[in-house]
Order: structure tokens, then sequence, then C-alpha cells
């Protein structure tokens, strides 16, 4: 009995040996192809990844490039091959990236990759990368901006709430109040914190940041004037009046001289008009506005008195100004402008400034209230100081309209800027994984 145990458990342990070393085998074999699939997958990903990169590398260089470029890859001497050649070797994968406008402001660069994986299988990966491709920002996107500060200061007392930025150097001479962020191309003079730079940045400040470019031209807003709009020659009045307590019914009233005859009456939302009304000559304005207009002038735009919006709720409003000059939007030296003013309105000043007339002489005005936006080519002084205490002119007091934060809410054709590469919006990828053996 024992040699028939010891000979039944010899065989059985045999079958054990046998069946474990199978096993093994097979487990080795298992690991092997699953590492075989993990490196396939990979080098598919990374194919797809590299065209994603050449793709977006071609829209560094040229933003308006559409169309297709596509890879191959060979095991052979001399590795990728240039579009439309063959390699020497066997293919061993490639890529094609296209770039294609969708429309609505969007496009999308597709990287798709092809690795064989077996005789009978090619793996496939795509990487999508979406851009916004609207190039152009409404400059009532910035509270305040100029091209360049000239010898103008900020002082105690002037107080901005939104953005500000300067393509020159901001000079500051006490403690003037930003409530957004403030970034300049060059420097603060002097730098804050430093002897009489004492501004209180709430949401920080940036230097050396890249320059925003004016227009070189009025070009769509006097495109827009003549086409749907109204065109004057020579110097003009209006007077921007409310209409009726129906909403969207206001209407301006136009005269080629002061206190002269009507020479025509503009209806705001009335007879097709578009909302651009420009002049080759001087424009004098004031009064309230229910509506949206953009009052221009291809010379100077001069206010007259407060220029306000009929509904000054400015979280609910619709009504919208703007003042838009070739060169100089001005605050006249007048009777109703010597104690505070008051400027509802985005104020464009593509060639001069925004400046108070007389702004260094008689006794101060008091303040001098925007609630919306200035934009300038070189700053334009609306008082003058002594330390930083104010001797002339009026103290700043400028606020931000937001509902000019979105977009497309801005006065009729105000001119907009450039930006200079597109934005990533979205980056997808989709991975084709194998069935992995276990």
């Amino acid at each position: 009995m024992g040699g028939k145990a010891i000979l039944i458990v010899t065989i059985g342990f045999g079958f054990i040996l046998s069946y474990l070393g199978l096993n093994i085998s097979g487990m080795s074999t298992r690991a092997i192809e699953n590492m075989s699939n993990y490196t396939t997958t990979t080098e598919s990903h990374n194919l797809a990844l590299t065209g994603a990169n050449v793709g977006l590398a071609k829209v560094y260089l040229d933003t308006s490039w559409v169309g297709t470029i596509s890879q191959d890859f060979s095991g052979g001497e001399g590795g990728g091959e240039e579009e439309g050649e063959t390699g020497s070797g066997n293919l061993v994968g490639s890529f094609s990236v296209t770039m294609a406008k969708l429309g609505g402001g969007m496009s999308r660069l597709r990287s798709i990759s092809s690795y064989p994986h077996s005789p009978s299988v090619t793996l496939h990966d795509t990487i999508e990368v979406f851009f916004t491709d609207k190039k152009e920002n409404s400059f009532t996107l910035l509270a305040w901006m100029t091209n360049f500060e000239g010898n103008v200061f900020w002082i105690t007392g002037d107080t901005v709430w939104g953005r500000v930025h300067s393509n020159g150097n901001l000079h500051v001479n006490g403690k003037p109040v930003f409530y957004e962020k403030v970034t300049t191309s060059k420097m603060m003079d002097p730098k804050p914190g430093k002897g009489a730079n004492k501004a209180v940045f709430k949401d920080g400040y940036e230097t050396g940041v890249a320059t925003i470019d004016l227009p070189e031209d009025l070009a769509e807003l006097i495109a827009a004037a003549a086409a749907g709009g109204r065109t004057y020659a020579g110097n003009i009045w209006v007077d921007l009046n409310p209409g009726t307590t129906a909403n969207n019914d206001g209407y301006a009233l136009v005269r080629s001289s002061s206190g002269g005859p009507i020479i025509d009456s503009v209806s705001i939302y009335g007879g097709g008009f578009n909302g651009a009304l420009l002049s080759t000559g001087q424009v004098t304005v004031k009064g309230t506005m229910d509506g949206q207009i953009s009052v221009a002038s291809l010379s100077d735009v001069r206010i007259d008195n407060d220029v306000l919006l009929a509904d000054r709720d400015f979280d609910a409003s619709d009504d919208v100004i703007g003042l838009i000059a070739e060169d100089n939007v001005i605050v006249n030296n007048n009777t109703a402008n010597q104690t505070n003013c008051v400027i509802d309105a985005s104020i464009f000043a593509r060639d001069g400034s925004f400046k108070v007339e007389s702004h260094d002489t008689g006794p101060t005005r008091g303040n001098l209230y925007v609630q919306g936006s200035i934009i300038q080519d070189e700053r334009g002084a609306v008082g003058t100081y002594a330390g930083s205490v104010l001797t002339h002119g009026y103290y700043k007091r400028y606020r931000y309209d937001q509902r000019l934060e979105d977009p497309n809410f801005r006065p009729p054709f105000y001119p907009g800027y450039w930006v200079k590469t597109y934005a990533i919006t979205n980056w997808w990828e989709s991975v084709r994984i194998p069935k992995y053996n276990y």
C-alpha cells in the first residue's frame, strides 16, 4: 500500500506542477500580449498628440490657416516623411490633422492617428481642439484706456470702478482708488508704494503687459452712418430727447447752429435708423436718450451739458450712448458744467483726448461723473492740483457700466480691437483600447 500511495502522490504532484506550469506559461503569454496592447495604444495616442501639436504650431504661425496636414512614419531609415512623400521603410503609423471653421466664431483642430495593432486591426485615436476665433473685442470691455498718459497724474480723490489699461506709463501722486485690475504696457511712475504713489489697487496691478492697439480710422462707423444712419457736413448741435414714457422711443434733434432751427429729427427706432449719427465737422451734444445711439464726429465732440440715459438703472436698462470722435471729446467750460458734470456714455477719442476745456483756470467745478467707459489716444487733463489737492477743474468719478462686460452689448458700431491669438475653449481626446487578456 505504501508504494502505491507514494506513486499516486507523485503522479498527483506531477499533474499539479504541469497545470501550474501551463498557467504560468499562459499568464506570461497574456502579460506579453497586454504589454503589447499597452504599447500600441500608447503609440497610437502619442501619434494623435503629435498631430495636434503640429497643427497648433501651424495655427500659431498663421491663425487664418485652414486645411489638412498628413504625416507618415516608417520603420526604415529616415523616419517620417513630408506630406505627399513615401517612406522607404515599413509603415509604422501616421496622423492626419485638419483645421476647419465651424461658424459662429468657432474653429476646430482635429488630429486622427492610424497605428497598426495587428494584421487585421488598425488603431485610430482622435484629439479635437476647439477655438474661439472671434478676433474683435469691443473697447467697451475696458473702463479706461490710453495710448499715452502724458504728464497727467492720478491723485487723491480720483476713483475708478472698472478695468484700467494704458500702453504707456501711469503717473500717480497721492491715493487714488482703483477697484478693478490696473495694467500698463510700461511702468508705474513712481512704483506703487514708493514716493508719492500711495494708490489703492483693490484687484491688483500688472506692468509690462501687451499693448492694445487703437484702430487706424473709424471706417466701420463712417460706413454705418452712410448706410442706415445719418451723415452731416460741417458743425452740428445735437439735443438728445427721451420721448414719452414708452420704452425706446427717444429721438435726436439736429441743428446747424446753437439755438438755431432744427434741420433734422431722428427717431431712434423709426425709419430704419441703425443708431449711427455722424458729422464731418464738430458735434456739440447734450440731453437724455431713451434708446441706443452713437454720436460721432470726424473732428471733435463737445459736451454742452449732462448726457444721460433715460433709464439709469444700470443693471436692467437697455439704453446706451456712444460719444465717438476722430480727435477729441471735450467737456465745455460753460455755466451748465460749472457744478459737476454727468456723462452716461462710452467715450472714444481715436486720435485725441477726453479732456476739459480750460481745466487749469477758474474755481474747482466739483466732480466729473462718467458712467460708461473712456478710451483715448493721449490722456487729457480734467483739472489741476497742488500736491494732491485739486485747484482747478474736476475730481474724477469714473464708474464702469457693468453691462459693457458683455462684448455684444455696446453703443452702435462702437470701435473694437483685434485679439492677436486664438483662445482654446476645449480639448477633447478619444482613445481606442483593444480588449485586454486576463
